[in-house]
């Protein structure tokens, strides 16, 4: 509906109007003319900025020459400018740069504000660093109202403000040293920028580079926040990272989460995501961290702050990690991992931890829980003086172990459950359908001990207890102590083959050849023997077991106790009744001193052929268990030391076993190559028994028979180049024929020389050929010398044949073919 004309204003209205249009012109005039007194004046503005850099962080900020440009738009440059460093800091300045270049807001002039809009930094350097005591460049604080400011700063009637809208830094050089935690860097950076810093969550926008390497680049986006507060607030943290290396994504983060004090990088709460492809490329930027070789890491963690105000100390919420192959883990040598999954959701769950790998070239797969996040970390930063409770099952060399209870806290307690079909160990040595039980306790780390130790096998049924201190023994070393008892024990199958000494049914079964040994002068050269370790210890061991089979025989009733005291080991008694022959003996090795003595008194010891041979730096000639009698001392470092210094008397013997046939027809010639042809012949028997001093062997008795041929002799072995004066009978046995021949043997062990010997009237050669029957049997009397009369088994019967041919005879001596 139509109203018609409106009536005119007011006057009263009308003239409010015009006092308003009147002070707001007032004030504008006003405000020009002092902004324009500011700004022709330069040196009066120079002064203002120092005064409130002061008066707001208490550091000195020393500016050059200052311009102010008020076309095309109010701004001003700036040459030389340095921001001071902390008390106690790196250097004098903490910033220094070339120039600075910004826009000038002119009404907050008004209000005493120097705001600078798009602020653009020429060539900056900046040092961030946190001192030892906690103490950081980068925490301000105003000063107090009695601090009086230093030279050159002015002190203004009225406090000023500088506040900062926008920054864009080019080509700047930032390093940091973090003293508290020992980290410390240099980056280049290409850009860094910074907008709304007079807003509540300001943004960043940076890309960089290491110092010296271009190709390992960061760049970094997000918002935190407020910069620059009168009062200390909270931020919220928001940031993206991404890594290149040679121009190739190499990694990413982000973190999201609150600061409550930002200052002090103190009171935080964040979530965390990164994924790294290959670990390694993160030492391209920090050069001396040495990280291990973890492929395509996955982790997602939520780490708060759980310090008090004078102790950092971060603390995980929740974590999520996965990895793919890690080629090596530093702490454990030879480990290697094809994966890791590490889970907790909550702060109450415990970690659950599950890997596969390899140790020392043996795959295992782990898999279980320990403590709680905040426990699992409390224990690592205290190395286990916090307790954590633990539960694993491992699985490796063809076993499951599980092991549960708690670890740390001076005092852990382990319940340990151990299955295998077939475990293999070191040194060759088998298990099967094997189940152990045992309970470990340790106390402060020094005082370990394993109860209620209970094993059972095919190979034995052992049960038992050991306790280790690591300062209990002599002079503070470690010492071992302990009781094992089987009730039964077959050390044939422990070694994983059928029992040493069996020779096969047809008396020539092959084996594998034997590997060639340096010469004699290389043997000579031996790198000293480990015998400190016999120093690093105390020990006092008691072995029993009921029932035992060793390389073929049965015994019972065996025993061993060892005992080792600074330095000194002795074995005594070491014993076991057999049937037949009964192990007998005491071993000695002093080591307290500079020079180890060695010493055995050898009733009756049975050990095999092939571990006595490497003892002796011997090619592997015999195969099958070894009768040893006598009584022997030596000293030395080395073995070539301790064989020369060998003095005493032995005797070795063996039968039912086998001798390599190659070995043994150098060593008698090509004479007897009809019956030392194969890597493996059987053997009736062997004896040797000798008197040792003065750096040789002087064998009064040397006695073998095969089941082809028989061999008696005597002669001496220089037991340091191990060369050779040997006079031998070989008595080459075929059918009911045999033929006999006197050789002596020169050259070395491991090259003998034989040849005819000449033996018969008048100096010389002869060859005798006759029934073996007149042949005397040398079993017996070789058997009964080298055991020096001690009883021993019997070697089997010797065969009979049928009288051969002739030319049977000749072809097997070698003469026709």
């Amino acid at each position: 509906m139509w109203e018609g004309p409106q009536p005119p204003p007011r006057p009263k209205r009308r003239r409010w109007r015009l006092l308003a249009a009147v002070a707001v012109v007032g004030g504008l005039a006003a405000g020009g003319v002092l902004a324009a007194r500011v700004l022709i004046d330069p040196a009066a503005l120079r002064a203002q900025m120092m005064a409130a850099v002061w008066h707001q962080t208490g550091r000195v900020l020393r500016v050059g020459a200052v311009q102010v440009h008020v076309l095309p738009y109010p701004s001003l440059s700036v040459r030389d400018l340095a921001l001071s460093d902390m008390p106690g800091g790196a250097r004098p300045d903490m910033l220094t740069a070339a120039g600075l270049e910004a826009r000038l807001a002119l009404i907050p002039l008004l209000r005493h504000e120097i705001r600078l809009e798009e602020v653009r930094l020429t060539h900056p350097d900046l040092l961030v660093e946190r001192l030892a005591d906690g103490r950081a460049n980068w925490q301000m604080q105003p000063p107090a109202e009695s601090d009086r400011p230093p030279g050159g700063v002015s002190a203004p009637s009225t406090p000023w403000r500088v506040r900062i809208g926008s920054v864009r830094i080019q080509d700047a050089d930032l390093r940091w040293d973090d003293k508290r935690v020992h980290a410390s860097g240099a980056v280049t950076l290409e850009r860094f920028d910074l907008y709304g810093l007079t807003g509540a969550t300001p943004a960043i926008a940076a890309q960089g580079h290491r110092q010296g390497d271009p190709a390992a680049v960061v760049t970094v986006s997000g918002q935190s926040g407020r910069l620059f507060s009168a009062e200390p607030s909270a931020w919220p943290v928001r940031l993206q990272a991404a890594f290149r290396v040679d121009g190739r994504d190499a990694g990413s983060a982000t973190l999201e989460g609150t600061l409550s004090d930002p200052m002090r990088l103190r009171g935080y709460d964040v979530v965390v995501h990164t994924a790294i492809g290959q670990l390694t490329d993160l030492d391209r930027l920090f050069v001396h961290a040495n990280l291990p070789a973890v492929h395509d890491l996955d982790l997602t963690a939520r780490v708060v702050d759980l310090g008090s105000d004078a102790v950092p100390m971060p603390g995980l919420r929740q974590v999520r990690l996965r990895t793919g192959a890690i080629d090596s883990v530093p702490p454990v040598g030879g480990l290697t991992l094809d994966h890791l999954a590490v889970d907790a959701p909550t702060p109450a769950d415990h970690v659950a931890i599950e890997m596969a790998g390899h140790y020392v070239g043996r795959p295992f797969a782990l898999h279980g829980t320990v403590g709680t996040p905040a426990e699992t970390l409390a224990a690592a930063r205290s190395l286990l003086a916090s307790t954590m409770p633990l539960d694993l099952v491992v699985d490796a060399a063809g076993g499951t172990l599980r092991l549960g209870g708690t670890v740390g806290g001076g005092q852990s307690a382990l319940d340990g459950h151990l299955t295998a079909g077939r475990l293999a160990l070191p040194g060759d040595l088998v298990l099967d359908h094997l189940t152990a039980d045992a309970h470990l306790a340790m106390r402060g780390g020094t005082d370990i001990r394993l109860t209620g130790l209970r094993l059972d096998s095919a190979q034995m049924t052992l049960d038992g207890e050991l306790s280790f201190l690591r300062q209990g023994g002599t002079k503070g070393v470690p010492l071992l102590n302990g009781r094992l008892h089987a009730s039964r024990l077959d050390v044939d199958t422990l070694r994983g083959a059928a029992p040493a000494g069996q020779a096969p049914d047809d008396g020539a079964a092959p084996t594998a050849p034997a590997q060639p040994q340096p010469p004699a002068d290389e043997i000579e050269a031996d790198a000293p023997l480990p015998f400190e370790r016999l120093r690093r210890m105390d020990g006092d061991l008691d072995l029993t077991a009921d029932q035992m089979r060793l390389y073929g025989e049965d015994y019972h009733a065996a025993e061993a106790h060892f005992v080792l005291r600074g330095g000194h080991l002795t074995i005594d008694p070491l014993h076991a009744d057999g049937v037949g022959r009964s192990l007998d003996a005491m071993l000695s090795i002093d080591a307290s001193g500079a020079v180890p003595r060695l010493s055995a008194d050898v009733r009756t010891l049975v050990l095999p052929a092939d571990w006595v041979a490497r003892a002796f730096d011997l090619s592997p000639m015999l195969r099958g268990s070894l009768q040893l009698v006598g009584s022997v001392q030596t000293q030395g470092n080395d073995r070539a030391a301790l064989r020369e210094q060998l003095g005493g008397h032995l005797g070795l013997s063996m039968v039912k076993g086998q001798v390599d046939g190659n070995m043994l027809g150098r060593l008698l010639g090509p004479d007897a190559s009809a019956a030392t042809r194969g890597t493996s012949v059987a053997l009736r028997c062997l004896g040797l028994h000798m008197t040792l001093g003065d750096g040789r062997a002087a064998l009064d008795t040397i006695g073998l028979q095969t089941y082809r041929l028989a061999v008696t002799g005597h002669g001496t072995i220089g037991l340091a180049r191990q060369d050779l004066d040997l006079h031998l009978l070989p008595q080459l046995l075929i059918g009911g024929t045999g033929a006999t021949m006197p050789i002596m043997v020169g050259g070395t062990i491991l090259a003998p020389q034989p040849r005819p010997e000449p033996a018969g009237p008048g100096h010389r050669f002869m060859l005798s050929i006759g029934p073996s029957a007149g042949i005397a049997d040398p079993c017996p009397d070789t058997l009964k010398a080298a055991r020096e009369e001690r009883p021993g088994p019997a070697p089997d019967a010797a065969p009979r044949s049928k009288a051969p041919k002739v030319m049977d005879v000749l072809r097997g001596l070698g003469l026709f073919r």
